[in-house]
């Protein structure tokens, strides 16, 4: 695990410095504390940052090819590199290292511009063909690991993180259209970032730039139908899929360090626990976060699997008095506007963890690929809902809005008041409301009318939408083109970029079994009613966990990582939540009206309206604006 940087003036054909590529890879020594690399040739310049897990003695990047005429740093680890080796050295390749890394530049020597086909891992790749004078940037299929960009007048510049971006002269000018994707989703979609100079490589994808041009190119996507098998039973299935998870682990965990997991008590830590506990016969340090709040606490459900692996237990219960010691920090790993306020927990997990081992085991993926979200089937609650007359569900609607509001994790009121808001919509514009943070009447009140004139669409839908239509070209169902619209979307903008930067604040790595790639391809095999039983999410997981863990766990109620944020910004992080939202504060983004937040807050503040996710979700944009934008 590390962090890349480089730079390629393919347009101007001007050197690249050692001073750029050193000043762009220190910005972000976070991601690789332990060692440092470069290769500077004329117009060309990449920067290595290394955390060392595989190969710790030889495997520094950059890695060459026998005749150095191809050169590669990446990011993440590539799980088959050991059959890629036997297979590569088969076809005469020879080795100086033992990294995964090195197999990258071999498997370029064959197959050219198809090799990110044969990888499966998590990476973030920049290699360089000094005989074509080409650059291949590449990441993973669900988009892992990140990876940056920014077009400028000489060339190139790429990276890790867009700090490191900023760091070598990136204009920092705030892109507004990708600033209102950012409030209505709580994410930016890909390919946007807050920067009109910078955009993010989409998962999938890979960037080739020589003779003057860059191309952007997909060179994966999801199968095109899926393969289920309805001759499979379901004790079949589930007896498949552990087969596969424990293949899956046992090649994720080739390390030269120790490995640890992070164990929530959800579905997917549990069962990624389980199988490689009693499947792998590997006894990890697990780790825990915990609320005293309780709707939001599953530290009894992670004590409980634990127990019955015999795994060891690290947990913490997180407060806030440890947030507000640290909130100015971990909001300084946010260099592209996220909402997603469980990076919290996620931040003080890994440096819980980092105390302990550089790599852990995670449990993303799951709900993507499984049917974990409660979105995946209300389209069929809708259908039901919209057979009561207009005239009755408008009352309904206008009775629940009168619900006293609750800061439980999920409330019933919470719940119903976004079902009713969505369900009058099409099942796609349905799932995209019952998720949406600022809708474009808030937007109108929240933002200047400099910035509303100038958006072109403030209900930016279309960031989902021409999934939806993908999809529907395919032929999938409805409840397939949720989940794979959700693969597409949310999966590499949010979780994972949540998971990537909260780790690699602490120099920690996170492996996702639930994303490799044979997990991806057997989840297509699955047909739709064994991923959703009824209302039943997550169903073959939950029937797998089962095997190995009591049914008040594999059957329980789906918490996620959640904290009790609602609650603590009317107690303990109330004064740093009126002071980052201070009208000078707000002043000083410039886009945004105070009136309308004091208006947010104080009807959040007086229990008239629980709206934790607006105020936090304004919190951490005049941060990145503060941090980033005004620099």
């Amino acid at each position: 695990m590390c962090g890349i940087a480089g730079a390629f003036y393919y347009k101007k054909n001007l050197p690249v410095s050692k001073e750029l590529m050193k000043r762009m890879s220190d910005e972000i020594i976070h991601r690789g504390p332990d060692d440092e690399g470069f290769y500077l040739r004329e117009n060309i310049g990449l920067a290595f940052r290394r955390l060392s897990i595989i190969d710790l003695n030889t495997g520094n990047q950059p890695i060459h090819n026998e005749d150095r005429s191809v050169w590669v740093i990446f990011n993440g680890e590539i799980y088959n590199y050991v059959e890629l080796r036997e297979d590569l050295k088969k076809q005469g390749h020879s080795f100086y290292t033992g990294s995964d890394t090195e197999v990258i530049v071999h498997l370029y020597e064959e197959y050219g511009a198809d090799f990110p086909l044969y990888l499966n891992g998590m990476y973030g790749i920049a290699l360089w063909d000094e005989k074509k004078k080409a650059l291949f940037l590449v990441r993973d299929r669900p988009g892992i690991k990140p990876l940056y960009y920014a077009e400028t007048d000489a060339g190139l510049l790429f990276a890790s993180e867009i700090k490191s971006l900023l760091k070598a002269g990136v204009s920092r000018v705030p892109d507004h259209e990708a600033i209102n994707r950012y409030l209505s989703y709580g994410y930016i979609p890909s390919p946007l970032t807050g920067f009109r100079a910078i955009r993010k490589l989409n998962a999938g994808h890979m960037l080739i730039c020589s003779n003057k041009t860059c191309v952007e190119k997909e060179f994966w996507d999801l199968t095109d139908k899926s393969l289920s098998n309805e001759d499979i039973s379901e004790d079949e299935m589930t007896g498949i899929l552990i087969d596969e998870l424990k293949e899956v682990i046992d090649r994720q965990t080739r390390s030269d360090v120790p490995l640890g997991i992070f164990l929530s008590g959800g579905i997917d830590s549990s069962l990624i626990a389980s199988v490689a506990a009693e499947k792998c016969n590997l006894k990890l340090n697990a780790f825990t976060i915990g609320f005293k709040e309780e709707s939001y606490n599953e530290l009894g459900n992670a004590r409980i699997v634990a127990d019955r692996l015999g795994l060891p237990l690290h947990d913490y219960i997180l407060s806030e008095k440890e947030i507000f010691k640290e909130i100015e920090h971990i909001m300084s790993f946010i260099d592209e506007p996220l909402f997603d306020y469980s990076a919290i927990p996620v931040y003080f997990i890994s440096k819980l963890a980092r105390s302990k081992v550089k790599t852990v085991i995670g449990g993303e993926g799951g709900d993507e690929l499984f049917g974990g979200y409660q979105t995946h089937y209300l389209h069929r609650i809708t259908g039901w809902y919209r057979k009561i007359p207009g005239v009755m569900r408008n009352g309904l609607k206008a009775a629940v809005n009168r619900l006293p509001e609750s800061h439980n994790y999920l409330s019933l009121p919470c719940k119903l008041k976004r079902f009713t808001y969505g369900a009058e919509f099409p099942y796609d514009q349905a799932h995209y409301r019952w998720k949406v943070l600022f809708d474009a009447d808030e937007k109108k009140k929240l933002l200047s009318d400099d910035f509303v004139q100038n958006i072109s669409d403030l209900e930016p839908f279309h960031a989902m939408g021409k999934y939806f239509e993908k999809a529907q070209k395919r032929d999938y169902s409805i409840g397939e083109q949720l989940m794979y619209v959700d693969f597409k979307t949310f999966l590499q903008d949010d979780p994972l970029q949540k998971t990537d930067r909260m780790s690699m604040a602490n120099s920690l790595e996170v492996r996702v079994p639930l994303l490799d790639n044979a997990i991806i391809d057997f989840s297509r095999r699955v047909s739709l009613n064994k991923k959703i039983k009824g209302f039943q999410t997550k169903y073959l997981l939950r029937k797998a966990l089962s095997r190995f863990q009591p049914d008040e766990i594999a059957f329980g109620k789906k918490r996620g990582f959640t904290p009790p944020i609602a609650l603590w910004i009317k107690n303990g992080l109330k004064d740093y939540m009126l002071s980052t939202l201070s009208s000078e504060a707000i002043s000083n983004v410039g886009f945004l009206r105070h009136d309308y937040i004091t208006e947010i807050i104080d009807d959040h503040l007086n229990g008239r309206a629980e709206n934790s996710r607006l105020i936090w979700a304004l919190i951490v944009l005049v941060n990145w604006h503060r941090n980033y934008v005004a620099g």
